[in-house]
């Protein structure tokens, strides 16, 4: 099982805007075997609302997993200021063997 994490900004003063937009029917829906495990919030030194979420996807479906994710963070950069980061999470053991 492959872990994907994404982290998103938001600027603070753009915290009601992206309330309604998270809220909205409209978003895209993301497919069965994508699966948010954990959604954190913080603000950060930068004034920024800053997210972190988890997501679990098959390993035969990373790529398709990515997009689907892609295609929902898209949606909220009509939030003036949005930006988000997705990552491909490893396994600390599987990295040190590619060392090895």
């Amino acid at each position: 099982m492959a872990h994907i994490l994404v982290t998103g900004w938001t600027p603070q003063h753009q915290g009601n805007e992206m309330l309604k937009v998270t809220m909205s029917k409209d978003k895209p829906a993301y497919p069965d075997f994508i699966k948010k495990t954990n959604n954190w919030m913080v603000i950060s030194p930068e004034g920024m609302i800053k997210t972190y979420a988890v997501y679990e996807c098959p390993d035969d479906k990373i790529l398709d997993g990515i997009k689907a994710i892609g295609r929902r963070y898209t949606y909220y950069t009509q939030v003036e200021g949005y930006k988000y980061y997705p990552e491909i999470l490893f396994e600390a053991q599987d990295i040190i063997n590619m060392f090895l």
